[in-house]
């Protein structure tokens, strides 16, 4: 439902807070079924949530936003650590 994407929007803005008030982050990627499927209802949730939480002077500012490879991220990351294994061990 609309407020299940809102709630978890706001989950997760409140935990990316945490993290760009403790390291200076500012942006943070996110991906995976349940946030790409929510869409624009959990992501303006999300930001709405970050813009409050960031307080802190280096931190606001910061922005969330989908991942553009969507659910291929973990693959597309799997495939690149399995290629760099390879052109080391052909040194």
């Amino acid at each position: 439902t609309y407020e299940t994407m809102q709630r978890a929007g706001r989950l997760v803005g409140r935990g990316v807070a945490s993290v760009c008030n403790l390291l200076d982050l500012k942006l943070a990627v996110v991906g995976g079924s349940v946030a790409i499927g929510f869409g624009a209802t959990f992501f303006n949730s999300a930001q709405r949530t970050l813009d409050e939480l960031c307080g802190i002077e280096f931190a606001k500012g910061a922005r969330i936003g989908p991942a553009r490879l969507a659910d291929n991220g973990p693959l597309v990351g799997a495939a690149a650590v399995g290629w760099r294994g390879l052109n080391r061990s052909n040194r």
